[in-house]
């Protein structure tokens, strides 16, 4: 078996992502729009006005017909705060009756502090390295955002961290760091995921379950969430997330308008461009 089976038995899905195509902020080596740079590089709707979102209002009445009821705001290949017109959106999916949250990776995070708490379902945060030296190896810039100043400022913050070959002797530093903050309600040690990179990104992902063989036998496990196991780590719920193995289903639109019913990024928006084609 790979380790990069897929889990194909899923939970009805409970969330939906509004993914935005564009030229980010930051240059991660793993980014998931990677997987698809031929294609979605030819892409900016980082100042597409909602209006000109295509299928935006589909999307959305497909969500209210399945009782879909929390909607994340995310970047495939971007940053969700990039996106000019987001307090619009944000406003846009209230008025629809969806409760909102954000992922992004904070370069923009105190600029649009209000903007973001406005959102009464979680911002994640990406953190993946607090030495600038291994956060240019990683997300091409050595400057970080002031997580103090931010984890503070973040009325409902949640942070991941990204496990790779050039951050995993930093991992417990890093948790270590966030669990000083209450406010930060859990933290999610995900594992790297592709569809079309394995053999580039499969050492890195053997240093994840390598990272995760070191500590289960060192913390304690309280339980799982979709089929992910949680940890107690220096008092918070620290969640080891593998994208291919979870049972967890979602509903993506991407800015482009292509909408998919498939948890799985890439292969999702693939499947529905094709049927489109057909």
């Amino acid at each position: 078996m790979s380790v990069f089976d897929k889990n194909r038995k899923k939970e009805p899905p409970t969330f939906g992502n509004i993914n935005f195509l564009g030229k980010c902020n930051a240059n991660c080596f793993f980014c998931l729009g990677k997987d698809l740079g031929d294609v979605f590089d030819n892409f900016n709707h980082l100042s597409t006005k909602l209006s000109e979102l295509k299928n935006l209002d589909e999307y959305l009445d497909l969500l209210h017909r399945d009782d879909i009821k929390k909607v994340y705001i995310t970047g495939q290949n971007c940053d969700s705060l990039q996106y000019k017109y987001l307090n619009e959106l944000i406003t846009l999916l209230h008025d629809r009756g969806f409760g909102v949250g954000l992922r992004t990776n904070g370069y923009l995070a105190m600029k649009m502090m209000k903007v973001i708490n406005r959102c009464e379902l979680s911002t994640g945060y990406t953190i993946n390295s607090l030495n600038g030296d291994t956060n240019f190896k990683i997300m091409g810039r050595r400057d970080l955002p002031d997580w103090d100043k931010i984890l503070k400022a973040t009325e409902r913050p949640r942070v991941q961290i990204v496990i790779n070959r050039l951050n995993s002797s930093e991992f417990l530093d890093i948790v270590r760091f966030v669990a000083k903050y209450p406010n930060v309600r859990y933290i999610q040690a995900r594992r790297i995921s592709t569809d079309t990179r394995q053999d580039l990104l499969l050492p890195d992902v053997l240093e994840y379950e390598k990272i995760y063989v070191s500590l289960k036998h060192t913390f304690t496990m309280k339980g799982t969430y979709y089929l992910a196991e949680i940890y107690e780590m220096y008092g918070k719920d620290v969640c080891f997330w593998r994208t291919v193995k979870t049972s967890v289903n979602s509903y993506n639109y991407f800015s482009d308008g292509t909408i998919s019913k498939e948890y799985f990024i890439i292969e999702g928006y693939l499947k529905s461009v094709k049927g489109k084609e057909d």
